[in-house]
């Protein structure tokens, strides 16, 4: 037999050192197969450029750094500084790739949606389940298998739909299988609805079931350190709890949280309820049982709660989720919300709501309506409110829910008697109207339209409050007709502190009947101030649409859309703080004196109180400091000076200290004038010869002018200690 050749063992030992030929040439050649044929591929599956900064292959690993994924005109939806991919060497003999492990550091995912609904992911992921599809239907495999698991180490995440909101995830940790269970933990959350809601959570934790890297049912998410504003202002706070799989096919989940309110730390309200996230539908309560505000007393410091812990509040509401499932985008999602509220028992004291506390505020509401998140449109059906015998009807719609809204909204008050309206009123807001005695009906309804997007075409304002329903029995003497059809004592607060005290009557020598006025005054008067005097009843509609809209312009409430007759009221019956107490009892006094008293003296009583200067009250008086005449002698041009200089006498009086008006205040008063013209109170001659004429200041009463100035200066001072009132459009020079 014949021997074998000495040459046997050169197969044998090639076999041997082909692992060692592999592991030398693997770094060399695994680098350029990653960018001249893996990262090629990868970009014609997803249909998008990828850029990779460096390739680093060893033996059953690559390190691949600064991989981007092109947003394709969007923001990069991925940056991944690092990510670490561990395979099986053997199968590579066999031309297989088997992944083992894919570590992700520190990727950064955002997801940016348009007002068109496309997105920079959506298309990649629509790429790889068509691939999915032709895969699982005998289209075609691969020799590159999905890896075991996948695990990201401090990602984070970021959403922002246009018409949605956003959502940060600014930690982010997760192990995911491909056939297993998984987790992942997220840190630092925040939703932020394009409709106004948001949520914040501390933590938030997922445990799933995954089959090929798909969810085999719902997620288990645990929330801790969570928080829900619902509108500004009114936050739940110390949200703890999970939402869990339920039912056989783990296709719903039950929703079983609690928390606190404003950083309480106790249990106050719970949330429960189920959802069946597939097709967007379910129910969940959310329920506040009775607890006294005294609970809340860290975050009520420094706001007009007073004594809360003899306030008591509970609150319900039911909420349904109704899904369109025909409706990939869920542009017809809605929420149905059921609600109701009772408070009781509450006090409250604020500088700008009176000078006293309001104790004992108490009231029932519910309401209900739909609220469409995608849409970014709210409807209230009806939200209904009972207290003191009153009960009130609101209906609205909102659209563009967020900075600039749409609103149209309606507010109705059933029929009550009069008594029952007046007595709803808290007596500490209004002191001057106790006593009165009404019969009669009263019932509102009121309508507003507002778009915030433009206040020049986008304010309405209307309907009717029916107070003229009600009839006055009785009134108290120191408000009453009785008092305001013949003399009266009268006090004006000159300064801080310092009070004038005069007759409003004949027993005062600078006292002028209305008869007595020159109608040139009377006419610029009702010009500037109430050109509709002689035929209102005491309020201006259109101007209370006009202040409206200078409130919203401001942010906050300047105007108030007075009348003479309610400059009247205010001057003799209230006080002349700027508050709610006072608005409150203006507006019915204004309504009680217009029915009690006839125009001609509610302009006598106006004239011969208001203030024209520095201790100057009265018309009277005012002509003789100014002009050295009698009222009824004034000029056209007299009396627009007049005009000119309220509601601010004692800041204007500057003029007379400089002996006449400046060139810009002439032209403000010939303003004055040419409106008197255009509105048929002067005549053409009467016009041409006041607006060639100049003012003459009577000089007999007058101050050097530095020591006068020096007075002004020191009366429009406010008092230390005490805060200014806002000054007023018409404050302002013209």
């Amino acid at each position: 037999m014949r021997r074998p050749g000495r040459r046997w063992w050169i197969p044998i030992a090639i076999l041997a050192a082909l692992p060692a030929l592999v592991l030398v040439l693997a770094p060399l050649v695994g680098a350029r197969v990653i960018r001249g044929s893996v990262i090629p591929k990868i970009e014609e599956r997803i249909g998008r450029a990828v850029r990779l900064g460096g390739v680093t292959v060893r033996w059953g690993r690559v390190d691949l750094t600064d991989l981007v994924v092109d947003g394709a005109g969007a923001p990069d939806p991925v940056v991944l500084p690092r990510a670490l991919v561990r395979f099986q060497v053997l199968p590579l003999l066999g031309g297989r790739v088997v992944l083992d492990e894919v570590v992700l550091d520190h990727p950064k995912v955002k997801v940016v949606r348009g007002e068109s609904g496309d997105d920079n992911v959506s298309s990649i992921l629509d790429r790889l389940r068509a691939r999915a599809e032709v895969k699982g239907s005998g289209g075609g495999g691969s020799a590159t298998s999905a890896p075991a698991v996948v695990r990201v180490l401090a990602g984070s995440l970021s959403l922002d739909d246009q018409d949605l909101g956003t959502v940060e995830v600014r930690a982010l940790e997760a192990a995911v299988r491909r056939d297993g269970p998984g987790h992942a933990e997220m840190t630092d959350v925040e939703v932020k609805l394009a409709a106004g809601p948001s949520a914040q959570a501390a933590r938030m934790s997922a445990k799933f079931e995954a089959k090929g890297f798909k969810l085999d049912g719902l997620a288990a998410i645990a929330v801790e350190g969570g928080a829900l504003t619902v509108w500004k202002g009114f936050t739940l706070t110390g949200v703890e709890g999970g939402i869990t799989p339920d039912g056989a096919d783990r296709a719903e989940v039950k929703i079983d949280l609690k928390g606190g309110y404003g950083g309480v730390d106790r249990v106050l309200w719970s949330a429960k309820g189920t959802v069946h996230p597939g097709q967007r539908t379910g129910a969940v309560s959310l329920v506040a049982n009775r607890f006294d505000l005294g609970q809340l007393k860290p975050i009520l410091a420094g706001t007009p709660v007073i004594d809360p812990e003899l306030a008591e509040i509970d609150a319900r509401i039911d909420l349904r989720f109704l899904g369109d499932k025909d409706d990939p985008r869920h542009l017809h999602d809605a929420v149905d919300f059921d609600g109701r509220f009772h408070l009781s028992g509450l006090s409250v004291f604020h500088p700008m709501l009176g000078p006293n506390p309001v104790r004992h505020i108490g009231f029932e509401a519910k309401g209900k309506g739909r609220l469409e998140p995608r849409a970014r449109t709210l409807h209230l059906e009806a939200a209904e409110v009972d207290y003191r015998g009153v009960h009130a009807a609101i209906t609205a719609d909102v659209e563009r829910l967020g900075k600039k809204p749409a609103l149209r909204a309606n507010l109705e008050i059933a029929p009550v008697p009069c008594q029952t309206a007046l007595l709803a009123l808290p007596a500490e807001l209004t002191p001057a109207l106790q006593g009165f005695r009404l019969q009669g009906l009263f019932k509102t309804d009121l309508h507003t339209a507002i778009d915030f997007s433009d206040l020049n075409v986008g304010v309405e304002l209307g309907g009717n409050v029916g107070i003229d329903g009600c009839k006055v029995l009785d009134a108290p003497a120191t408000v009453g007709a009785a008092r305001l059809t013949g003399p009266f004592e009268h006090a004006a607060e000159v300064a801080g502190g310092e009070w004038l005290t005069f007759v409003a009557g004949p027993d005062n020598p600078d006292f002028v009947p209305y008869g007595d006025i020159s109608p040139h005054l009377v006419n610029s008067i009702m010009t500037t101030e109430d050109s509709t005097f002689m035929r209102h009843h005491g309020f201006i509609p259109s101007e209370f649409r006009s202040a409206l809209k200078s409130n919203l312009e401001n942010g906050y409430f300047r105007l108030g859309a007075s009348s003479i007759t309610m400059q009247m009221v205010k001057n003799v019956l209230l006080s002349r703080e700027k508050t709610l107490s006072r608005k409150l009892q203006e507006l019915f006094l204004t309504w009680y004196v217009e029915r009690s008293l006839t125009k001609e003296r509610i302009l006598e009583i106006y004239f011969n109180v208001i203030e024209f200067g520095p201790r100057i009250y009265g018309i009277g008086r005012a002509a003789r400091h100014y002009f050295n005449k009698h009222a009824r002698d004034l000029t056209p041009r007299e009396s627009a000076w007049f005009s000119s200089i309220l509601p601010s006498p004692k800041r204007r009086y500057t003029h007379y200290c400089h002996g006449a008006p400046d060139p810009k205040w002439e032209i403000y008063i010939n303003r004055i004038l040419r409106r008197m013209h255009e509105r048929g109170r002067l005549s053409d001659a009467e016009f041409e010869h006041a607006t060639a004429a100049k003012l003459a200041f009577n000089r007999e009463q007058a101050l050097p002018e530095k020591e006068c100035l020096e007075m002004i200066r020191k009366l429009v001072t406010p008092v230390v200690g005490k805060q200014p009132a806002a000054r007023t459009e018409e404050e302002e020079e013209p």
